[in-house]
């Protein structure tokens, strides 16, 4: 929010002061505020024993939630092995992440199953909060198959290159 003060002078020597008010108002999507956190290190995919399914922990239904913590922030987006993140078929994000601050995108989660990679799916909601993601999830069709989790590795250049004395 800002605030400005105009004064004018006109011709008859009287003064008038104008306050102006402006303010930009963001609009965040409703789900980057109410969302449900998942903190569970067996999501993560270097885990490999476990036999949990998400057929019941999302049994009342699709619901916006963000991964924080050890377990990993986002579901991977690259092919996960069987039996990884504490269960047998292993949940990734097969669609492109949306790329622009407050959006959502639809896309399809994939369950790896024996040598597909895509046995089993279903379709998500992604949204770019910034800083964060948030994926509305509906339970999976059957037992056994489970959202996986990982944190990404972000790379970071330097902006400037450093060269030695000769």
């Amino acid at each position: 929010m800002q605030f400005f003060f105009v004064l004018i002078n006109d011709e008859r020597s009287q003064i008038f002061l104008f306050f102006v008010i402006t303010a930009t108002i963001s609009t965040r999507p409703s789900q980057c505020i109410n969302y449900e956190t998942i903190d569970d290190p067996t999501r993560n995919i270097q885990q490999t024993t476990g036999s949990n399914s998400d057929q019941n922990f999302f049994n009342s239904g699709a619901r916006w939630v963000r991964f924080i913590g050890e377990g990993g922030t986002q579901i991977p987006t690259s092919s996960v092995p069987i039996y990884r993140c504490g269960t047998s078929a292993s949940g990734w994000y097969s669609g492109a992440m949306p790329s622009g601050s407050d959006t959502t995108v639809n896309g399809t989660v994939c369950y790896t199953w024996s040598s597909n990679s895509c046995a089993y799916s279903n379709e998500i909601q992604v949204t770019n909060c910034g800083s964060y993601y948030v994926y509305n999830l509906p339970p999976p069709s059957i037992s056994g198959l489970r959202y996986c989790t990982e944190t990404p590795i972000v790379e970071s250049k330097s902006l400037y290159q450093f060269k030695e004395n000769s």
